[in-house]
């Protein structure tokens, strides 16, 4: 593995996570993005955003790449304060090859209330595997964060994590913004038809036969 590779992944991150503030899925420096490095005979490494940059004024080479054991292997910053739950994330998912932390607003409602988005329209159990789960709480950027954001989780691309934010997962960094993008999305629609006391999820059948679709795309196996 060659610091030309690694120019490569960090540039990447630094796109979605430039994409991911411009959008409005968090602001100064919250949240953070991350990318799987896997490399034959060598052991597991992740690039990811730093601690306390804001996203106006990062540039490719403040992403930072380290092991598991959050040792930098390439990079001035420190990564950041999250990284126990992207090592925590990778660690459990092989099929995850990236993963976006966002603090967007609606998605921020539903980590304040504790509720769960159920399954509402059918690009959810297609692009997300099912409903949107919340976490149960733990400190920030603690390794119980990381287990209990697992845990909701499950094979799924994108969860709650309460009185924090949001995480989204997926094979590659544009897939996991993607779930974040639709997390948020779902978030709003859950919120608004809520007021209107008429909330109808999809069939417990539907869902199961479109949640097949997404394991079978992600490899996973069929329930």
């Amino acid at each position: 593995m060659t610091k030309t590779h690694w120019i490569s992944k960090r540039t990447a991150v630094a796109q979605i996570a430039r994409e991911m503030a411009a959008i409005g899925l968090v602001s100064a420096s919250s949240g953070n993005v991350s990318l799987r490095i896997a490399e034959p005979d060598s052991p597991p490494l992740l690039a990811i955003t730093p601690m306390g940059k804001p996203y106006h004024d990062l540039k490719d080479e403040d992403i930072v790449v380290c092991d598991y054991e959050l040792d930098t292997i390439e990079g001035e910053l420190a990564p950041s304060s999250e990284s126990l739950l992207h090592v925590g994330i990778y660690t459990r998912r092989a099929d995850v090859g990236a993963i976006v932390h966002t603090h967007a607003l609606h998605s921020s409602v539903m980590a304040v209330t504790g509720e769960e988005i159920p399954v509402l329209l059918d690009e959810m159990a297609v692009s997300l595997g099912g409903p949107v789960k919340v976490s149960d709480y733990a400190f920030p950027g603690t390794e119980e964060l990381a287990d209990n954001v697992c845990d909701a989780l499950g094979d799924r691309a994108g969860a709650i994590i309460r009185s924090h934010g949001a995480v989204g997962v997926g094979r590659d960094l544009r897939e996991a913004l993607n779930v974040c993008i639709l997390i948020e999305r779902v978030a709003h629609i859950f919120t608004m038809a809520s007021l209107t006391g008429k909330v109808n999820p999809l069939s417990e059948d539907t869902i199961e036969r479109e949640s097949a679709v997404y394991r079978m795309r992600r490899g996973l196996p069929t329930q």
